[in-house]
């Protein structure tokens, strides 16, 4: 009984939040309106927002799952974050002149093609993530240096996108990021994600490319090992860097990201 009461203190809680209140909220946290909305259209509507100067560099950041889930067993109706911390800190934390936000499938926009699986089962498939490999295609008419930001989930997509053969990118980074979905879901137990991209391939692929994942020592639902695991794996490849920060899964980053968000590895 005390669980059933539980989920539903949780579902009116979801409700009070819907769609045009937490597109609202994001809009808030950029209150000086630097940020300029744009809506990428293609398989997905992609929600953006964008600071542009004109440089030839822009930081690009991807968000992460939001409100997937209720509760472990419970999908949500709308994926759009509450808090989205991957906004925060392209617009509070980074001082970058062009910085590039894109939200997740069905966040903060809804279309037909909108349903649960997408944010549950198919966030890593070949017909989210080529959505996303269009849109790095017409940044890349714009900027010759693209470094990639990547937030818990939308991790993953800054991998794949960083792994693409003759792209400007430039460098990734991942914040509490599921950087390897395989070993994710193998280390809490997890049905696997439903995707036709070869995982494998990827991290052969971005080898060479500079990277840096920070994850929280006192994160709760990304696993260290993950990163430990990631790390051992890339002991000789001095592309690669793994950190531990004191933070959890969203709390902790806007402070750290203030004083790092302009560091990347040279390799």
């Amino acid at each position: 009984m005390i669980r059933v009461i539980f989920l539903f203190l949780l579902l009116s809680s979801c409700a009070l939040e819907n769609l045009e209140t937490r597109k609202k909220s994001i809009k808030q946290i950029d209150n000086q309106k630097k940020f300029k909305e744009i809506i990428y259209k293609d398989k997905f509507d992609i929600f953006s927002l964008q600071r542009i100067d004109g440089n030839n560099s822009v930081v690009v950041y991807i968000e992460g799952d939001g409100l997937a889930w209720i509760d472990r067993f419970t999908p949500s109706s709308d994926p759009t974050p509450i808090k989205p911390l991957g906004f925060k800190l392209a617009s509070l934390s980074d001082s970058s002149a062009d910085v590039v936000y894109l939200a997740r499938p069905c966040q903060y926009v809804k279309t037909e093609a909108c349903n649960r699986e997408i944010w549950t089962k198919l966030q890593y498939s070949k017909l989210i993530l080529s959505t996303y490999e269009n849109i790095l295609k017409e940044l890349s008419y714009q900027y010759s240096d693209i470094h990639l930001v990547g937030y818990s989930g939308g991790a993953v997509i800054t991998m794949y996108l960083g792994s693409l053969k003759d792209s400007n990118i430039k460098s990734i980074r991942t914040i509490a990021g599921n950087i390897d979905p395989n070993e994710f879901t193998r280390l809490l137990n997890l049905t696997p994600f439903k995707t036709t991209v070869d995982l494998s391939d990827l991290y052969k692929n971005i080898k060479t490319v500079s990277q840096t994942h920070y994850y929280g020592i006192n994160d709760k639902v990304i696993p260290q090992e993950l990163h430990k695991n990631y790390q051992k794996k890339n002991l000789d490849n001095s592309c690669v860097k793994v950190s531990a920060i004191k933070a959890s899964h969203n709390e902790g980053w806007e402070e750290f990201w203030k004083y790092n968000s302009k560091i990347t590895l040279n390799c």
